[in-house]
């Protein structure tokens, strides 16, 4: 798991905070880059490639730390996050866990505390951006096959054999094989067991194209 290129986004109206966590994060060789506003924020995230997570304020003017949450969920933005709060502020931390940030850390904290929570997240955003290249591969893949080759995937996956799923589409078990083989090229895996692997961790979305009757 490589997270030096992972993006760190700091969100926080106070100038000295900003420059403080910008400190810590040098400290240990983490670049970052910082906001003043929501807004700026999200215009820098919409653009952003790569992995990426961030450290928000709960509590700013303008628009605050949870509703930059849920406009990451409005735009399919799915970063991990963790949050700064303020003494009083910890129900809505908590909230905003359960709307699946990472953690957060009260004000003032210890700089420890956030070093260990910011290695948190950068590992859960490199973790996370590796999925979703996995997925993308594997959609990509899927996209090679023919409506007859996704059938002969979807048999192979189910644990029929070269004989049962030629009973099943009424073609010979030779070219039941054929597809087969073309199916495991095409998914870029060595055998049944890989792509029963690939399908349990992904799926073949629903509407994937099928051979007519």
């Amino acid at each position: 798991m490589d997270t030096s290129t992972v993006q760190v986004f700091l969100v926080d109206d106070e100038p000295d905070v900003l420059e403080g966590l910008v400190w810590l994060l040098d400290s240990i060789k983490v670049p970052s880059r910082v906001f003043t506003s929501g807004e700026a924020f999200l215009r820098a995230v919409a653009h952003a490639h790569g992995p990426v997570c961030a450290v928000l304020d709960l509590r700013m003017p303008g628009m605050s730390g949870l509703e930059l949450q849920k406009k990451l969920v409005d735009l399919g933005r799915d970063i991990p996050l963790f949050f700064l709060t303020a003494h009083g502020d910890v129900p809505a931390a908590v909230n905003a866990m359960q709307m699946g940030a990472v953690t957060f850390l009260q004000k003032p904290f210890n700089a420890q505390e956030f070093l260990d929570a910011i290695n948190r997240i950068l590992r859960q955003a490199a973790d996370d951006y590796a999925d979703r290249q996995r997925k993308a591969q594997f959609r990509q893949r899927l996209a090679r096959l023919s409506a007859r080759e996704i059938e002969i995937l979807e048999a192979i996956t189910k644990g029929f054999t070269s004989k049962e799923i030629a009973r099943i589409y009424a073609i010979s078990p030779k070219t039941v094989d054929v597809h087969r083989a073309n199916v495991l090229r095409k998914m870029d895996v060595a055998n049944a067991a890989e792509l029963q692997r690939l399908v349990s961790d992904f799926g073949v979305p629903s509407g994937t194209k099928k051979a007519g009757p």
